[in-house]
């Protein structure tokens, strides 16, 4: 696995896990813990944050980190 990828994920995956538990934890007060963590809202909501958390967060992370070595090197 590239060093890019592994970047990602390692930035990408504390949100993609995060989010939705904690989005969930609110609705989870009314109902019981199945009703909130074992259904398939839950599951789309997981599968769409770890996308968007490895794809597009844990990207820009990399590509910021590129940039900030170049500019480390140029001094």
């Amino acid at each position: 696995m590239s060093e890019r990828w592994k970047y990602q994920i390692k930035t990408g995956l504390p949100f993609g896990l995060g989010l939705p538990i904690v989005i969930t934890s609110f609705e989870w007060f009314g109902t019981s813990f199945a009703e909130a963590f074992l259904t398939k809202k839950f599951l789309v909501y997981l599968l769409v944050f770890l996308f968007f958390g490895i794809f597009v967060i844990g990207y820009s992370n990399w590509r910021e980190k590129k940039k900030n070595e170049e500019y480390n090197k140029q001094k």
